[in-house]
């Protein structure tokens, strides 16, 4: 997930990346087994398994930052609704999705089957700690 961020956003991936350093050469934090094994530029990880999702915005991110949406397994008649848009996209096994989830609410009402959703996340308050810039929104001039 990582490296799709590297591509849709590549300024909050460095961003991401100079964060997780920041806490590996923080002594207090970075002897903790947990972070020694973490490979990935996101902050967190959330495992929605067999759930569906009520409209929602997460609050612990920024606007211009992107959360990272993975959903797998042996299900089908699923929906990632986007309410304030009026959109609704398929969202079958294997589908992975760029999205603003401070900005956008979003919400999985129904399916059938088993589904886990990983869902990638970057805190604010963590960048804030240390000391990071945020990034900003992302710009198709960043591949000029």
């Amino acid at each position: 997930m990582s490296a799709i961020l590297a591509v849709i956003h590549p300024n909050l991936y460095d961003a991401g990346w100079q964060t997780t350093k920041r806490l590996r050469d923080t002594p207090e934090i970075g002897s903790q087994d947990v972070l020694s094994r973490w490979a990935s530029v996101f902050s967190g990880v959330a495992v929605i398994s067999n759930r569906s999702t009520p409209p929602h915005r997460d609050g612990s991110s920024r606007y211009h930052w992107y959360d990272i949406l993975v959903t797998l397994g042996r299900y089908r008649d699923c929906n990632l609704e986007l309410p304030g848009l009026g959109i609704s996209l398929e969202y079958g096994p294997g589908t992975v999705v760029g999205i603003s989830g401070k900005m956008l609410e979003h919400a999985v009402p129904s399916f059938s089957g088993d589904r886990v959703c990983y869902a990638y996340f970057m805190r604010n308050n963590v960048h804030e700690w240390a000391k990071v810039p945020a990034s900003d929104w992302m710009y198709t001039k960043y591949y000029e």
